[in-house]
């Protein structure tokens, strides 16, 4: 096989000429690619910032309402002991022919 005739291209063989246009190809990719990747972290992070302090206003909004219903709870225990302390019996003894079960 007889070598090519480069004189056309200038002296450059067009498959080197083509091999280093891909491995500029490459590098550019390589550049977005982390770049995207580096996008990512901190698209990520960012939001892992806002569902943490989403959570944050949830669990608190839970607290809250667990003390008002306490607070309810005990107050209409106050006012009615005696049928506080029949609503008591009577769930137990449903609790415990359950378990029986």
């Amino acid at each position: 096989m007889a070598p090519a005739d480069n004189s056309a291209t200038g002296g450059i063989d067009p498959r080197q000429a083509e091999i280093e246009q891909l491995k500029a190809d490459l590098k550019s990719v390589r550049a977005e690619m982390a770049k995207l990747v580096q996008d990512g972290g901190k698209f990520a992070s960012e939001e892992a910032k806002r569902q943490k302090a989403k959570a944050a206003d949830v669990a608190e909004d839970a607290a809250e309402k667990a003390t008002e219903y306490r607070d309810m709870l005990e107050g209409k225990v106050r006012e009615h002991p005696l049928a506080a302390i029949g609503i008591a019996v009577a769930a137990g003894m449903l609790f415990s022919s359950f378990s029986r079960r």
